[in-house]
């Protein structure tokens, strides 16, 4: 099932993920009962940015508990080593705002 962006705010969002693909490439990720779901921007483009704090600012109207920065590692692969059995994700919590200072201080 698509979520799509401009739904979110008539669903119950457990937790967001921002997944970091690429160097400064992130996925918006939202878990809705249990299920993790990307967010879709329309019918073809997922939501896509290249900054992070871009990203949190789509989010700050939505009344989300959790937050986390998730990141996984293809480098073993791409170096042609086998692919390791265990997961390498990383998730890093982080706090509702996406600024460092109150937004009125930036």
């Amino acid at each position: 099932m698509k979520v799509f962006y401009r739904d979110l705010a008539t669903k119950k969002i457990d937790k967001l993920v921002i997944n970091s693909l690429d160097q400064a490439l992130y996925q918006a990720i939202v878990i809705i009962n249990g299920e993790e779901h990307i967010v879709w921007q329309n019918e073809k483009t997922t939501l896509l940015t290249r900054n992070l704090t871009e990203m949190r600012e789509y989010f700050e109207q939505f009344d989300i508990h959790e937050i986390a920065l998730r990141h996984e590692s293809a480098y073993d692969e791409m170096i042609g080593s086998e692919p390791k059995k265990n997961s390498n994700r990383l998730e890093v919590p982080l706090g509702k705002s996406p600024y460092a200072l109150p937004k009125h201080l930036h």
